[in-house]
């Protein structure tokens, strides 16, 4: 069976949609009192690493657009090295704030983000190149945080 392919519009909606119901699920598990654990996050650090990761995104994606290797071409441990370390410092920075005021740094981040996205050729839009399997995998990553956020118990 063949995987769908999605036009530019289709990811770029699942990508907004999903980041609304990071920030839903977030604040909805703050309200429950969810409160981070032994070496996890809870709802705030969730989103801070979400809001920084799309910050960063906003600037490095124009340059893999024209032509520098994106930095997932790392080797394998270098870059869960690399992604540990910048995870924690963008949780450090960002985490201490409010939830809303995380809430609306995600918000604002992912949405400066979409409007660089609209702005790429259709041709980045295709499977197999970068700026495609990025947006596309986002939704997916955003799913395994609301699932640790919001577990789904059997009735």
């Amino acid at each position: 069976m063949s995987e769908e392919i999605l036009s530019k519009e289709q990811l770029l909606q699942k990508f907004a949609n999903a980041y609304e119901q990071v920030i839903e699920t977030a604040t909805d598990a703050a309200r429950r009192g969810i409160v981070p654990k032994e070496g996890t996050w809870g709802p705030r650090e969730t989103v801070a690493h979400l809001a920084g990761w799309e910050i960063m995104s906003t600037e490095w994606l124009p340059h893999i657009v024209a032509g520098m290797a994106p930095l997932d071409n790392e080797e394998e441990t270098r870059q869960t090295i690399m992604n540990d370390a910048i995870n924690a410092m963008i949780v450090t920075m960002i985490g201490n704030q409010s939830l809303e005021t995380v809430c609306n740094i995600l918000r604002q981040a992912y949405q400066r983000n979409l409007e660089q996205l609209r702005k790429f050729d259709d041709t980045f839009y295709q499977p197999g190149n970068y700026v495609y399997d990025r947006t596309k995998d986002i939704p997916e990553h955003c799913q395994e945080h609301i699932e640790i956020l919001a577990p789904v118990h059997p009735a």
